[in-house]
């Protein structure tokens, strides 16, 4: 649990997480979930986690780290993602024994897995989400018709959806942008009849901030943002595969400056040239923040706004996230626990958000509430 918050016991995220994995097509996660829920030797052992990272995620990524780099051969047949990586054919698909062999694999690699429970973080960095950040952002280049955007991400991982204008997205019904050619294909379901703006903005300048920046010219940083996808979402973990390729070709990944998304980000912004309109955004980043760091982020986003004119995009669980300017949905709203997507516009020395959307929490599908 985080300091300051009111997280559930670890044993009921574990529960909430494995369903929430069965309702998004994640059977192993689901399985392996409940199973740790049970075991106090497995909570004891992501208890050792630094608060902020204390949950599912983290201990799921660790293991599939590990997988993916050859070991535990009876756990790693379970994982569709770990046989097509390592090639060994389909995967199995009984789940009966999956959580046993977890444990014997926790077990046997107890000190690798509380190793990377403490140095690690959950950095899925899940560029699906950028089928609702190109829309953002184009309401946000249409508001500035005169400059191009200076985009920084916040929590940026490896910077993947800094690149955002490099994939192509599919939004069924004929609806399409993006790069048409891009090896990175992505699709998003569009619900409810509004339709969002699909042009691209125009982009001068982007920087990533994260306190753990991913390193891809290493073969350990590639592999980790991998081992964050989940077993079961085989096309995810394929599509992450081609963007991190297009990410090491010419003209390569964005800047990730190391730092902390409240400490740094005056710094980082500062350096965001005139000309452009400053644009921060992030994505499931600040629910691993506690509500009152929540709050000191809308401090540091209000202190650079009295600066200089920017807009603050984020999609992020309102749930999770009660320290942020979060709109409620319009009356009626049908997408319980969607994650927002949120548009604030700093006006003067205040902020003024809108609900832009409603989304699934890896962009497969997206309401858009309308570009009131």
């Amino acid at each position: 649990m985080r300091e300051g918050d009111k997280s559930p016991p670890l044993a009921e995220q574990f529960r909430s997480f494995g369903r929430a994995a069965a309702g998004d097509g994640s059977p192993v996660y689901e399985a392996i979930c409940e199973g740790i829920a049970e075991s106090d030797e497995l909570l004891e052992l992501v208890g050792g986690s630094p608060s902020g990272q204390r949950r599912p995620n983290l201990i799921l990524a660790a293991v599939h780290f590990l997988l993916l780099a050859g070991d535990g051969p009876a756990l790693g047949r379970h994982y569709d993602t770990v046989c097509e990586w390592r090639g060994l054919g389909p995967a199995a698909p009984d789940t009966t024994a999956v959580f046993g062999d977890f444990l014997d694999f926790c077990r046997a690699r107890h000190e690798e897995i509380a190793g990377l429970l403490s140095t690690r973080a959950t950095q899925t960095n899940e560029i699906g989400r950028c089928a609702a950040l190109l829309p953002a952002f184009a309401m946000v280049a249409g508001a500035h018709p005169s400059r191009p955007l200076g985009l920084v991400d916040l929590g940026a991982s490896a910077g993947l959806n800094l690149l955002f204008d490099r994939y192509h997205y599919d939004y069924g019904g004929g609806r399409s942008a993006g790069a048409p050619g891009s090896a990175v294909r992505l699709h998003c379901d569009l619900r409810g009849p509004a339709r969002p703006p699909l042009d691209l903005a125009p982009v001068t300048s982007r920087v990533g901030l994260d306190q753990r920046p991913v390193d891809l010219g290493t073969e350990a940083g590639p592999r980790w943002l991998l081992a964050c996808q989940w077993p079961g979402h085989l096309a995810r973990f394929q599509r992450q595969r081609h963007a991190l390729a297009l990410a090491a070709g010419a003209p390569g990944p964005p800047e990730v400056v190391e730092g902390d998304m409240v400490d740094d980000l005056a710094q980082v912004a500062a350096g965001v040239p005139t000309e452009a309109h400053l644009c921060l955004f992030h994505s499931w980043v600040a629910a691993y923040l506690t509500p009152s760091r929540q709050g000191q982020l809308v401090a540091a986003v209000e202190e650079v706004a009295r600066r200089r004119p920017l807009s603050w995009v984020f999609a992020e669980s309102p749930y999770e996230t009660p320290g942020l300017p979060v709109p409620p949905p319009p009356a009626g709203a049908p997408e319980r626990g969607a994650t927002a997507l949120v548009l604030v516009r700093a006006e003067g020395r205040e902020l003024h958000g809108q609900r832009l959307g409603d989304m699934h929490p890896h962009g497969s599908w997206l309401r858009w509430w309308g570009n009131g």
